[in-house]
């Protein structure tokens, strides 16, 4: 296909999202694979690849969030529409999909659970937060050939650990994607994944081809230490001890923006505990910085958290109070 027509789609296609338009999302969409155009092109490059530009404009003010929302909503409602198309084989590989405790971005996991279906995989999608607990018990019903695990922001790293473990447990190999895991997939191996893909598209060819070994994966993933979980156990009255610093310094309430924001810091700051790498802290902190400032959220809510942090685990504080002079 000539990429001037692919370009013409994806501008329809674009609008289509923002607009919520499913129907007429899912008929652009419909003709692109009639004309011949790959399903992987479809799915990565012009449904995905929509939703991630509409997600940067969001990001530096453009689109108001419940334009991202609509749109993300939208091309996942057409995403499923299209795995509909394909039959699950009889005698395929069992593949669970699943979305890391605690995050909400069913996208990215929705794609792939498609692709892998298209590619002959006998798929299940678990959908979005999955609870570590659930999904041990689902693994342990009836193990699948693996589990792909998706993970969008390094702030759910520790739930990725525990759905890593659970899944281990019950003899199951993990495969992981998702800017969660750092470029390259840094933060792979510290949270015990047997293999990390940079693209959904890559699924397939690792899933026929490794030849994992979960209780090695296992051995090199890491689990918190005594200080991280009080931080973990303590959660809650540390958020609420940044709330009251915060309401107290600027004498009105705090917005359920600014909860979200501090519970993310919160979060950002244990994934770096866990993986013991700092630039996970401050790679967070300057897109939260830039998103906030776009927007008008009080960036004091950093502060907020270290001076909570800080009678709790003050090594995490520390990097926290540390973390804007890096950008």
């Amino acid at each position: 296909m000539k990429p001037s027509r692919l370009s013409e789609a994806q501008l329809g296609i674009t609008a289509a999202a923002v607009s919520g338009d499913s129907g007429l999302l899912y008929h652009l969409a419909a003709d692109l694979l009639d004309e011949g155009t790959p399903f992987d092109v479809v799915l990565f490059d012009m449904l995905l690849g929509s939703e991630a530009s509409v997600g940067l404009r969001w990001q530096v003010g453009d689109y108001l969030v419940s334009e991202e929302h609509a749109a993300t909503a939208t091309v996942e409602t057409v995403i499923s529409l299209l795995a509909g198309s394909f039959d699950q084989p009889e005698d395929g590989p069992s593949v669970v999909v699943a979305v890391t405790e605690g995050d909400d971005h069913s996208l990215p996991a929705r794609a792939v659970a498609a692709y892998l279906l298209s590619m002959g995989y006998r798929t299940v999608f678990l959908g979005a937060n999955v609870l570590a607990s659930d999904l041990g018990d689902f693994l342990m019903s009836e193990p699948p050939h693996a589990v792909v695990l998706s993970c969008a922001m390094s702030t759910h790293l520790l739930g990725a650990r525990a759905a890593i473990r659970k899944s281990h447990d019950a003899g199951v190999p993990v495969l992981v994607g998702g800017e969660g895991f750092g470029e390259d997939g840094v933060w792979a191996t510290p949270v015990g994944a047997d293999a990390w893909v940079r693209s959904g598209r890559d699924a397939p060819g690792v899933l026929s081809t490794w030849k994992p070994d979960p209780s090695s994966a296992e051995a090199l993933g890491r689990d918190p230490d005594e200080v991280l979980q009080t931080v973990v156990d303590h959660r809650h009255s540390i958020l609420a001890t940044a709330e009251d610093w915060l309401q107290a310094l600027s004498h009105g309430s705090v917005g359920s923006r600014v909860r979200s924001e501090m519970e993310l810091i919160l979060d950002a700051a244990a994934a770096a505990g866990l993986v013991d790498d700092r630039g996970l802290l401050v790679e967070f902190m300057a897109w939260q910085h830039e998103t906030l400032t776009e927007h008008g959220v009080d960036t004091r809510l950093t502060e907020a958290v270290s001076v909570a942090l800080a009678p709790i685990a003050p090594g995490l504080a520390a990097w926290i109070e540390a973390g804007p002079a890096a950008f």
